[in-house]
Parts: C-alpha cells; structure tokens; sequence
C-alpha cells in the first residue's frame, strides 16, 4: 500500500495553518519520525499546531519495468500538487511544473474508508489538478467554490 502523507502547520512567522509537506511512503515508520528531515521545521504556535493527513494512493501504474522505487504516476501526483500548491517544505519540486501531463482528481474519505467527506478535510487542497505542458494553462478547481487556471509560469512563486 502507498500512503500520500500532508502536513499542515505553521511556520515561523504564520499566524495559522498552511499545507507545508507532502510526500509519498511505502513504509509510514520511515517517514512519520522526528528523523525526518522535514517534520521539524514544521513548528506550532499559540494558535495552531501541527497535522498530518494520511491518504491512501489509488492510481494505475504505469506499464512496463520498474525503474524507479516510487511508481511514475504517483511521482507525478505529487509533484503536481507540490508545484501548483507551492509547499513550502518540498524545495526540488516546487521549482519546476512536471516533465510530463497529469490530471489529479482527489477523493477525501473519513477514517473508514467507506464514507466520503461531504467537503475537503482542508481549504487549501483542490479537488483536480489538470496540467498538460508549460506552454499552457493549468487549472486547480475546488468543487462548489474557485477555479484557477492560468500559465503553468504563473503558479510559481516569484
């Protein structure tokens, strides 16, 4: 099973709660520690503390030999949200868009697995996430509320 691991918090300097890390886990015990590299920083503050959400990743993979430990369509899952969301905490993703397309639709589900939220757990995570290529528009689109969809340029923090 893959696991998509989100950590919301505040940093130095925030007053609330922002998405600051994502990542991908084969083996939660590796990454939910405070060995990670990440967590840390990560900090509370006398109005929010620290959160992480669990989702498991349901995706096709991608046909042919294994080259790489995390399956391609899910490195690009991921990096798809960490460029268009700009996590703070993912420095190598944020930089650039994905090298390929990718169309993420997201489900959040509550802890039995059976029952879908009637909204997102968070605000600040899309329900899609549709890129294609750099040259065009990407769109984030939040069910019931905003859609963004501007040059993949543009959702890059200056």
């Amino acid at each position: 099973m893959v696991w998509s691991l989100y950590f919301r918090g505040s940093t130095k300097g925030q007053q609330s709660n922002h998405l600051q890390y994502v990542g991908i886990a084969d083996d939660l015990s590796l990454r939910l520690n405070r060995k990670h590299h990440k967590i840390p920083g990560i900090v509370t503050n006398s109005t929010s503390n620290p959160v992480f959400w669990l989702g498991e990743v349901g995706s096709p993979r991608s046909p042919g030999r294994k080259v790489k430990v995390t399956d391609r369509l899910l490195d690009l899952a991921e990096w798809a949200h960490i460029y268009f969301l700009q996590i703070p905490f993912n420095d190598k993703k944020k930089s650039r868009p994905p090298d390929k397309p990718i169309v993420v639709y997201n489900r959040w589900w509550k802890k039995d697995y059976e029952t879908p939220f009637v909204r997102r757990p968070h605000k600040e995570w899309p329900d899609v996430i549709d890129y294609i290529d750099p040259e065009l528009n990407a769109k984030m689109v939040w069910f019931g509320g905003k859609q963004i969809s501007q040059l993949v340029s543009e959702f890059k923090k200056k």
